[in-house]
């Protein structure tokens, strides 16, 4: 049985999580528990060096890294993330790796490190990747073609993350995010984060105060 370890506020627990959700994959969760040493535990270390998360369980070993894991899923099969097609693959691929770095990587510092100097560049950063995806978007529904795939997923999930950091989509960013969020398995694993997104902003706006 696959075992996941993971949070679901972390965005690149959420992106395997709902990688996993689905493509129907049977799976056993094991929620970390934050603010506790969990990540740095020598239990948790054994499987994930680095102690960072997610982490997967597998017959193979343990993987580390949110898309060497779903990019593992896939090669098991089946192949539901990433498009059988040459151009497909490589738009699913791309558009992931642009969403880690200039999508979640900049959202990330402005949740953790509001005052600081890197993130007061996170608007415009996030502004030039938008621009890249919306031109991408201008001629199918999802950045890969007519269906959901990798390279919408942590895009999607960093964007709506940004919006409830107060800087907003353009509209036809919101209007893909609106279509991705469709799909049941970003609903589902969007409730389940909101237990935590929520109180953890309340409290990061009054730290701001």
């Amino acid at each position: 049985m696959l075992r996941l370890h993971h949070h679901p506020m972390s965005p690149y627990g959420r992106k395997v999580w709902t990688a996993m959700v689905h493509r129907g994959d049977s799976f056993d969760s094991a929620e970390i528990e934050l603010g506790v040493g969990a990540l740095q535990a020598p239990e948790f270390k054994a499987i994930s060096p680095f102690g960072k998360m997610p982490v997967l369980e597998t017959e193979d070993g343990p993987i580390i890294e949110s898309t060497s894991i779903i990019e593992w899923l896939e090669a098991r099969g089946p192949r539901v993330l990433l498009p059988e097609d040459r151009r497909g693959a490589w738009a699913a691929r791309h558009f992931d790796r642009l969403a880690d770095l200039y999508l979640v990587a900049p959202m990330s510092t402005l949740w953790w490190e509001p005052k600081s100097e890197a993130a007061k560049e996170t608007a415009s950063v996030a502004a030039t990747a938008w621009q890249i995806f919306a031109r991408q978007l201008e001629v199918r529904p999802f950045v890969a073609g007519d269906r959901f795939t990798l390279g919408d997923l942590a895009a999607a999930i960093a964007t709506d993350y940004l919006e409830r950091l107060g800087v907003p989509p353009p509209p036809p960013i919101a209007e893909w995010k609106a279509r991705c969020f469709a799909v049941p398995a970003m609903a589902a694993t969007l409730d389940a984060a909101l237990r935590y997104v929520e109180p953890t902003l309340a409290r990061r706006a009054a730290s701001l105060d």
